[in-house]
């Protein structure tokens, strides 16, 4: 299992090329003009858009139909749980819904490094008055909170990998035997989170993190590209609300 979500792709195309910010912007307004499609034919506009931003950002789309794979048990729970509520019509819906923005999200992470996203949250939270030390605070949390999904799904394959070399079953029937399954594999990935926790903890330390003020090596320009794209999303947004 290859768990590709929140990891940056590097690639010399447009979207990479744009402001962390307008990609945080646009993205939100995607996800929203997502979340306001009312009928199936509205999925078009965001689904075409899609397909523009794949070309753009020089992605392989094989990529982005990835990350949905990844995600498809949390899809397929909704979707159940939507149609005993609702019917099969809101059931589709919320499939769309989840894998749009699931792509959506995607396109965020795959085109700007995890450190100019957390950069760029850092700034825009300047916007509203939030001092610099909350600022810096939750810019590392963000940091480390993406690089380390990639990573903690790794290690759940190379455990699962290692239990089966040795003798571990995990296709056995039986409550008894998936909860066993289970065991053998939480246990030594809550060891190794901790640890790598551990490590990362020391690390900061031994970079003198929170003494003193912290500079960046990185320093966000906005520019005429980034006030289009965030136009196109609003542009999205409004198609999608007159559509409906």
């Amino acid at each position: 299992m290859r768990f590709i979500i929140g990891k940056y792709v590097p690639e010399n195309s447009f979207i990479h090329s744009l402001d962390p910010r307008s990609k945080i912007i646009g993205t939100f307004i995607l996800i929203t003009s997502i979340l306001l499609v009312t009928n199936l034919w509205g999925y078009l506009i965001p689904f075409f858009l899609f397909l523009g931003l794949v070309l753009l950002s020089k992605i392989n789309i094989k990529i982005y139909l990835n990350s949905v794979k990844n995600l498809w048990f949390l899809i397929m729970f909704a979707s159940v749980v939507q149609f005993f509520v609702s019917g099969v019509q809101m059931a589709f819906y919320i499939a769309l819904r989840l894998l749009f923005v699931v792509i959506f999200a995607s396109i965020l992470t795959f085109t700007t490094p995890p450190l100019l996203i957390a950069k760029g949250l850092s700034e825009m939270m300047k916007w509203f008055g939030i001092k610099e030390r909350y600022r810096e605070d939750f810019s590392m949390i963000m940091t480390i909170s993406i690089r380390f999904i990639p990573v903690l799904f790794d290690e759940i394959d190379r455990i699962t990998k290692a239990q089966i070399a040795r003798g571990a079953k995990f296709d056995q029937p039986g409550l008894r035997y998936k909860i066993k399954g289970l065991v053998v594999i939480v246990i030594p990935l809550l060891v190794s989170t901790l640890r790598k926790a551990e490590e990362i903890s020391i690390a900061l330390q031994a970079r003198k993190y929170g003494i003193g003020k912290r500079t960046s090596y990185y320093v966000l320009k906005w520019k005429k590209e980034d006030t289009y794209f965030v136009l196109l999303t609003v542009f999205t947004l409004v198609l999608v609300i007159l559509w409906g």
